[in-house]
C-alpha cells in the first residue's frame, strides 16, 4: 500500500498485453508494432478526421495520474451510518471518481450525471491540473461566474473539465453498465464526440430528448427552448440489457376481445408487410366471399400454407362480419411485459422542470432551496431501464440529489435493494438566495437535507418500506490522514528527518478516519463496517464481520499480543513502525508471522 489510487494505466497495460503481448515490453507500450499489427503503420496521411482542443493531452495524463487524498467519514452529518448501503461524497468529483477506483472499479452498473451545461453562470469546475485537491478547496471558498463567455475559451474550458471524468467514469462502469449525460444546446455536440471517443460509437445507445418545458417563454426572440438531451452509453453494447419501461393500463386497453376468444384480449395487427416478398402475394378469400391481395409493393406476413394454419387456430381476424381485409391477431398474454422506450420523453410522462421545483419547494416547506432540478420520474426511468434491483447507481454531478431520491422512491415501489453514490462539490450558495437565509450554506447541505427528507416523507406515504434503506453515510475529500504520505511540497525539508520525526497519523485526525482510509485504499467498497477489538488491552481494528483486515496504531506491542492477532486470521494484518521496540522485536514479528503463508503482513512506514 502506497497510499495512492488505484493505478488505472496499469490495469489497461495488462488488458493490452493480455490481447498483444508482443506489442508490450518491460511493461512499455510498443506504439509502432500495434500499428503495425493493426495495419496502420505505413499510413503517411496525417489529415484525418479528428476531436481535438488546446488541453486534450493534458486531459489524458490528468486522468491517470494517482491521487493521494482520501475521504473522511462524518458520521454526526450520516443518516444510520452503520448500517446504510448508500453513500454522499462532498468533493471535487475529479479526485473523488480516482479514489473510487480502488473499492468500485467495474461495479457501478449506471451513471446519471447532470453536468454544468456551460451556460456561463454555472461553470465552477475550473481545474488546476497541478494540485487537484489544492484547487478544490479553492474552489469551495469562492463563488460567482468562473467560466464566462468572455474568457475566449468557453468550450474548451468545459471539454478540459468533462473529459478525465468521463475518462474514469469509464473505468468504473461495469461490462454491462450504462451511462446517462444530462445536455442542453449548448454542449451536446462536443459531448457527443467525447462519449464516442470514450465509450465508444458502437456503444452509443440513444440521445433521449426531454420535454422540460410545458409553455412558452414568450420574451425569446426567436425559439423558446422546451426540451434537453440525455446521451445514453453503453460499457459494452454487447453486454448492455434493457428491461424495457412497465406496461401501462393506456397500453393494455388498447386489446379487446371481440370474438370470446379463450386465449384473452387481443389486438389486431397488419397482415400486409413491405418490401414485397413474391412467394407470399397471394388470394385470400374472407369468410364473406371478398377475394382481398395485398397493396402495392407489399405482399402477406406469411406464406399461403402458413396462413391456413392460422386461420385453422383462429389467429386471423375478418371483421365482425368476415368481410375485412384480414389482419392477425396479437394476445395481451403473448406479448412482452414491458414496452420499448421511444427517444422522445414527454412530460406528461416524466415531469418537466416547474413541476420539479414545486415539489422540491414543497419538500423544504415551502422554501425554494434549488434552481432547474431534474424531475424524480425523469431519473426513475433511466433507473428502471437498465438496473437490477442490487444494483449501483452513481451521480457524481448530484446537485439537489434527486437521483438519490429517486433511487429510495423506485426502491420502495418495486421491493428492490439498490444503492447510490452522490458526489458533489460543496460550492457556496449565494448570499442572496432563499435557500442561504434559510441556512443551506452549501449545495452539499440542501442535497443532504432533500434525502432525508424524502426518505422520511416515503416511509410515511408508502406501505412496506421497513427494511427500506434511506440511511447515507458522508464522506468528505481531504488531504490523506498519514504524515508519511502527506510530506509538504517544495519546502527545503530533509524528507528521511521529517518522516522519522513525524506521527504516524496527521494531529487532527481519528484513527478511525486513518481506518477508512486503509479501508478505501485496499479496494473495500464504502460501505463496509470497521470494528474495534481489544487484545490484552491493546486496541486493534479490523474491517469486516470477518476480520478481512486486522490493523493496530499501538506502540510497542508485545510479541505474544501479535500472535494472539495471528489466531483471528486476518487476510492481511498491517502495523505501524512503532508497533516494535526495536528491530530484533519487528524480525521476530515477521519470523512468526511468515509462518502462515496465508497473511499478508505490511508495515507502514517501513521502506
Amino acid at each position: 500500500m502506497d497510499g495512492y489510487s488505484k493505478d488505472i494505466v496499469k490495469e489497461d497495460i495488462e488488458k493490452l498485453r493480455s490481447i498483444f503481448p508482443q506489442c508490450v515490453v518491460e511493461g512499455k507500450v510498443k506504439i509502432d508494432q500495434l500499428l503495425n499489427i493493426l495495419g496502420e503503420y505505413d499510413e503517411k496521411d496525417f489529415e484525418k478526421y479528428e476531436f481535438t482542443w488546446k488541453g486534450k493531452n493534458e486531459c489524458y495524463k490528468v486522468a491517470r495520474e494517482r491521487t493521494r487524498a482520501t475521504l473522511l467519514p462524518c458520521e454526526s452529518e450520516s443518516v444510520n451510518f452503520n448500517d446504510t448501503e448508500n453513500l454522499y461524497i462532498e468533493g471535487d468529483n475529479l479526485e473523488v471518481l480516482k479514489i473510487l477506483q480502488q473499492g468500485y472499479y467495474n461495479k457501478i452498473k449506471m451513471i446519471y450525471i447532470d453536468p454544468p451545461y456551460n451556460t456561463g453562470s454555472d461553470f465552477v469546475y475550473k481545474d488546476n491540473y497541478k494540485d487537484s485537491l489544492a484547487n478544490y478547496k479553492n474552489i469551495v471558498s469562492s463563488t460567482g461566474k468562473s467560466n464566462p463567455e468572455t474568457s475566449g475559451r468557453f468550450h474548451t474550458d468545459w471539454l478540459n473539465m468533462m473529459f478525465p471524468r468521463l475518462m474514469l467514469a469509464h473505468t468504473l462502469l461495469k461490462d454491462d453498465g450504462v451511462i446517462f449525460i444530462s445536455i442542453d444546446d449548448n454542449e451536446v455536440d462536443n459531448l457527443k464526440k467525447m462519449c464516442n471517443e470514450i465509450f465508444g460509437e458502437n456503444n452509443f445507445i440513444a440521445c433521449v430528448v426531454w420535454e422540460r418545458a410545458y409553455a412558452p417563454v414568450n420574451l425569446k426572440k426567436h425559439f423558446s427552448e422546451s426540451h434537453d438531451y440525455i446521451l445514453v452509453y453503453a460499457k459494452n453494447i454487447n453486454e448492455l440489457v434493457c428491461n424495457g419501461l412497465k406496461r401501462n393500463d393506456e397500453a393494455n386497453n388498447r386489446y379487446s376481445n371481440p370474438d370470446n376468444d379463450p386465449r384473452g384480449v387481443w389486438k389486431s395487427g397488419d397482415f400486409s408487410v413491405g418490401p414485397a416478398v413474391e412467394s407470399n402475394i397471394y388470394k385470400i378469400v374472407t369468410p364473406s366471399g371478398r377475394e382481398c391481395y395485398p397493396p402495392n409493393g407489399r405482399s402477406w406476413r406469411v406464406s399461403e400454407e402458413k396462413f391456413k394454419e392460422m386461420v385453422a387456430d383462429n389467429r386471423v381476424w375478418f371483421g365482425e362480419n368476415g368481410e375485412n381485409v384480414p389482419s392477425y391477431k396479437r394476445f395481451l398474454s403473448e406479448v412482452k411485459n414491458s414496452i420499448t422506450p421511444m427517444t422522445i420523453w414527454k412530460y406528461g410522462e416524466v415531469g418537466h422542470t416547474q413541476d420539479a421545483t414545486k415539489k422540491l419547494k414543497e419538500l423544504f416547506d415551502n422554501i425554494h432551496t434549488f434552481d432547474y432540478s431534474k424531475t424524480v420520474d425523469l431519473i426513475k426511468r433511466c433507473i428502471e431501464l437498465y438496473t437490477e434491483n442490487d444494483s449501483i447507481i452513481l451521480d457524481f454531478f448530484s446537485g439537489s440529489a434527486t437521483t438519490a431520491h429517486a433511487v429510495m422512491q423506485l426502491n420502495a415501489e418495486d421491493g428492490g435493494n439498490r444503492k447510490y453514490i452522490m458526489v458533489q462539490l460543496p460550492q457556496l450558495c449565494d448570499e442572496k438566495t432563499e435557500a442561504y437565509k434559510n441556512g443551506y450554506k452549501n449545495i452539499c447541505e440542501i442535497g443532504k437535507e432533500r434525502i432525508r427528507r424524502a426518505g422520511a416523507k416515503i416511509k410515511e406515504e408508502m406501505e412496506n418500506t421497513e427494511n427500506l434503506d434511506t440511511g447515507f453515510r458522508v464522506f468528505k475529500l481531504d488531504s490523506t490522514n498519514f504524515n508519511r504520505w502527506n510530506v509538504p511540497l517544495f519546502e527545503d525539508i530533509d524528507i528521511n528527518e521529517y518522516l522519522n520525526n513525524a506521527k504516524e497519523i496527521v494531529d487532527d485526525r481519528t484513527e478511525v478516519d486513518a481506518m477508512f482510509e486503509i479501508l478505501i485504499k485496499n479496494g473495500f467498497p464504502l460501505t463496509e463496517k470497521i470494528y474495534s477489538l481489544d487484545i490484552d488491552n491493546y486496541k486493534f481494528y479490523h474491517i469486516g464481520e470477518d476480520c478481512l483486515v486486522l490493523v493496530s496504531f499501538e506502540k510497542n506491542i508485545p510479541i505474544d499480543v501479535i500472535e494472539q492477532a495471528i489466531e483471528y486470521l486476518p487476510a492481511k494484518l498491517i502495523l505501524t513502525m512503532d508497533a516494535f521496540e526495536d528491530t530484533s522485536a519487528m524480525v521476530t514479528a515477521k519470523h512468526i508471522i511468515n509462518k502462515d503463508y496465508s497473511i499478508q503482513f505490511e508495515i507502514l512506514g517501513e521502506n
